[in-house]
């Protein structure tokens, strides 16, 4: 898979609701590094493949060579930063994702000699400077004075090669914690099947209708029963949402909630026997129960896989 496709896909994931409101909205500033780290790493993709699609220069060309060195460098920077958010934010710098993936600094230690502080490099420690003279699209020379004289030989095609494959290691890696991440949370709520707490919703409606219609005193028993399952549904799905239900399910909860509210003021001033508006609010509920029962259904669905 292309790196810049799989940048995109990780973006669409990290955007799923599970994962959005339980792992990223949970810490300030979690959810803009993750997306703007890999919009990074694809514009960087984007210009080593430029940079590789370049015909072969026949002269000294200092701005190819800081090009595709930065684009390497921001993107080890963009993937330092996705890793960090989403896989361990106790992580310290990238070079400790070297570390832990095996993977040479000699990248940016070369970026950073000649296209980072060249002059002063390491505090006035180091003074380097890009070799005059011809050099090849991939390779080159540089030295420097640390304070002995060292001169580094480069192959750009061998950085690119490296570059690559730690950007699709990363990559995978993260994709795999997201993809974990959430498997462990709908383990936590797949046995509670959220359609199971409208099983017993049918009778309280009922007394409700018998109230309407029989002036049956039971109907206040039966709007306290559909409210308090509306209630208990709600709370499941803060617990599995982290309080942030889907638009949809609070489009609903704000219908029922006005209709049980009505039909309680209705009851109260005895207002409930014969009332037309009280039989379209009952409606209304029906029908949003119906909506809500298929949404429900879904939703175990998507935590039982």
């Amino acid at each position: 898979m292309a790196k810049q496709q799989h940048c995109k896909e990780l973006n669409n994931k990290i955007h799923e609701k599970l994962f959005l409101n339980n792992f990223l909205l949970i810490k300030t500033g979690n959810h803009e590094r993750a997306f703007t780290s890999l919009d990074l790493i694809e514009d960087c993709q984007n210009a080593i493949e430029e940079f590789e699609k370049v015909e072969n220069i026949k002269h000294r060309s200092t701005l190819y060579i800081y090009g595709v060195l930065q684009a390497m460098y921001c993107q080890q920077d963009g993937l330092f930063h996705l890793y960090k958010t989403i896989i361990d934010e106790n992580i310290k710098n990238v070079y400790e994702l070297f570390e832990k993936n095996n993977f040479t600094a000699e990248i940016r230690d070369v970026r950073d000699d000649i296209a980072g502080h060249p002059t002063d490099r390491k505090k006035g420690k180091e003074f380097y400077f890009i070799a005059k003279g011809l050099n090849t699209k991939y390779n080159f020379s540089y030295s420097g004075y640390t304070p002995k004289f060292r001169t580094v030989d480069v192959d750009l095609k061998k950085f690119i090669i490296q570059q690559n494959n730690f950007t699709k290691n990363i990559l995978t890696q993260v994709e795999n914690a997201i993809y974990e991440k959430i498997k462990i949370h709908k383990e936590k709520y797949k046995e509670m099947k959220l359609i199971s707490l409208l099983d017993n919703l049918d009778r309280p409606i009922q007394l409700v209708y018998r109230g309407i219609f029989d002036n049956h005193p039971a109907a206040s028993f039966g709007q306290e029963e559909m409210k308090k399952s509306i209630e208990s549904i709600r709370q499941e799905l803060n617990l599995r949402y982290n309080n942030k239900i889907p638009e949809i399910v609070e489009c609903i909860f704000r219908l029922q909630d006005y209709t049980t509210a009505k039909i309680e003021k209705l009851i109260l001033n005895n207002e409930l026997y014969k009332n037309i508006e009280a039989e379209i609010f009952m409606d209304s509920f029906d029908n949003q129960l119906e909506q809500l029962r298929k949404i429900l259904i879904e939703i175990d669905n998507e935590f039982e896989n």
